[in-house]
C-alpha cells in the first residue's frame, strides 16, 4: 500500500513539473522587474489601461446628462438692469492617460486607479429677462471659452470599475 501511495505521489509531482512551470517562473521574474515580460503577459494597469475607453465614453454622457441645465448667470447692463442666461459645460473628447496599481483604495483593499481627460466646450443661451426664461431656454450658443479636465476613477484588484464616478484631478 505504501509503495502503491508513494509512486502515485511520484507520479502527480513529475506530471506537475512541466513546462507550465517555466512560464510561472518569468511571470514572477517579471513581477519583481528582472525578468523579460513573457508573451501574452498582461499586467492589471495593462487590463485598467484597455478598459479606460469604455470608462470615458460612459462618464462623458454621464457628465453631459448631469450637466444639461447649466448654470443661470446674470449679465449686468448698466446700474440697474440686466438680462439672465444659461450657462453649461458640454464635454466633447475624452482621452485615456494613464492606469496605476495603488496599494490602498478608498475601499481598503489594492487595486489600481485610471485616468481619463476629457475636453470641454461652453455653450450659452440668449440674453432673457426673466430667471425663468433663463432655465427653459437652451445653450446653443458656443463660445470661445473651452478646456480640459482629467478625473481619476477607482478600479478594484482584479481590474474591474467600481462603476463611481471620478474624481477631478488638479494637474
Amino acid at each position: 500500500m505504501r509503495i502503491l501511495l508513494a509512486a502515485s505521489l511520484c507520479v502527480l509531482v513529475v506530471s506537475c513539473a512541466s513546462d507550465n512551470d517555466v512560464g510561472v517562473v518569468e511571470k514572477v521574474k517579471y513581477d519583481f522587474g528582472i525578468g523579460e515580460k513573457p508573451e501574452g503577459y498582461e499586467t492589471g494597469s495593462d487590463r485598467v489601461m484597455s478598459r479606460l475607453d469604455a470608462v470615458g465614453k460612459t462618464e462623458m454622457k454621464r457628465m453631459n446628462v448631469e450637466g444639461r441645465h447649466g448654470d443661470i448667470k446674470f449679465q449686468e447692463e448698466g446700474t440697474l438692469g440686466g438680462k439672465y442666461y444659461k450657462e453649461v459645460k458640454v464635454y466633447e473628447a475624452y482621452r485615456p492617460m494613464d492606469a496605476r496599481a495603488v496599494s490602498r483604495t478608498s475601499h481598503g483593499e489594492r487595486g489600481y486607479v485610471g485616468y481619463v481627460q476629457y475636453d470641454f466646450q461652453v455653450y450659452q443661451s440668449p440674453r432673457v429677462a426673466t430667471r425663468v426664461e433663463a432655465e427653459a431656454s437652451s445653450a446653443t450658443i458656443r463660445t470661445d471659452v473651452a478646456g480640459r479636465e482629467t478625473y481619476r476613477y477607482n478600479f478594484g484588484p482584479s481590474g474591474a470599475w467600481d462603476g463611481g464616478p471620478g474624481e477631478e484631478t488638479r494637474d
